[in-house]
């Protein structure tokens, strides 16, 4: 995709040292595409694919499970680059949002900037899970992932989602600020810091766990929720659907706790 090629572009030599990531529209990252007919899936349980050798070709879960440890192929590629990169995060960072932030270095953020999993209701989880266990603990990320409920960047900076927050109006100057600092830094010196730190997360098993979330993302893909979900999806289009989800939390999609 266009983000890995940028990153190959930017690997040799040290005349860049620092990567920043930041997103161009009103939202950092909304999640993956979940609307029906841009879904490769299309929330169809159990579906087979005809142009296999066997008749039955293979089940979707087999399908999915392959799919999705491509994915984390490419978010531990990112994780594991050699120079630092900062994630720049304004407005809304849900779901795979969440994959791409955690698999950064460095996160600063705009207090307009909205983390979490609502997908978690009914879709499954950012496999990755955000990184979340290593870096805010388990027990808010369970917090996070059982009640889907977003957080603002105050709250997520509390409790070590993200490094700093700043007024949406100072945080590309401040992000860009902290790359140049970072960059005075020879690359050298930088790459062993960044891996040194991420063997500690990586020796307590960061890695295997990334690879075992998309195993267990798997078998939510085979749930009733997600058939549903998919079902009223399909039928009554995208918006009834998310309402469905959410509804018995009394939140909508835009509510925030602090």
């Amino acid at each position: 995709d266009d983000l890995a090629a940028a990153l190959r572009e930017l690997n040799p030599g040290d005349s860049v040292r620092v990567i920043r990531i930041k997103a161009a529209g009103r939202a950092f990252c909304a999640g993956y595409d979940i609307t029906p007919e841009d879904n490769d899936f299309q929330f169809v349980p159990n579906r087979r694919t005809g142009d296999q050798a066997w008749e039955l070709g293979e089940s979707m879960a087999s399908l999915n499970r392959e799919h999705l440890r491509d994915s984390m192929d490419r978010w531990l590629w990112i994780w594991s680059y050699r120079k630092p990169i900062v994630a720049q995060v304004h407005g809304w960072c849900l779901a795979g949002g969440n994959d791409l932030v955690g698999s950064c270095d460095i996160t600063f953020a705009a207090e307009t900037a909205r983390f979490g999993h609502p997908a978690g209701r009914a879709l499954g989880q950012p496999p990755t899970l955000g990184m979340w266990p290593a870096r805010i603990g388990m027990l808010k990320t369970k917090e996070l992932l059982f009640s889907g409920d977003t957080i603002d960047a105050v709250e997520a900076e509390r409790i070590g989602m993200i490094n700093r927050v700043y007024p949406e109006e100072q945080l590309d100057e401040e992000t860009m600020a902290w790359c140049q600092r970072i960059a005075n830094v020879p690359l050298d010196g930088l790459t062993v810091h960044k891996h040194s730190t991420n063997r500690w997360a990586e020796l307590m098993g960061l890695t295997m766990s990334v690879y075992e979330g998309a195993e267990f993302n798997a078998i939510f893909a085979e749930t009733a929720a997600i058939e549903e979900f998919g079902r009223i999806s399909m039928t009554k289009g995208l918006k009834a659907a998310l309402e469905w989800r959410d509804d018995p939390f009394g939140d909508g999609r835009g509510a925030v706790r602090r």
